[in-house]
């Protein structure tokens, strides 16, 4: 059995907004792909949790520790 585990930050989206100084994230975690949910997870969510208002850009990062774990997160950037 081979085990590896890596972690990949991507863009998803930008906007003319200045960017702030405030990150709100929001995540949702798997076991063997067949566990868990994305109820967590959101774009709306991640910037109530960062307090933010006016989005600047938003990311989205996946942790897996293959083939057992996988964590997605959604990090929005703004004031």
């Amino acid at each position: 059995m081979v085990l590896s585990s890596c972690t990949t930050v991507r863009p998803v989206a930008a906007t003319s907004n200045p960017v702030g100084n405030k990150c709100g994230e929001a995540s949702a975690s798997r076991f063997l792909g067949l566990f868990g949910g994305s109820d967590n997870m959101g774009i709306n969510k991640a910037a109530k949790s960062g307090g933010i208002t006016k989005i600047s850009h938003i990311d989205y990062k996946i942790f897996q520790f293959y083939p057992f774990y996988t964590k997605y997160t959604v990090l929005v950037y703004g004031e």
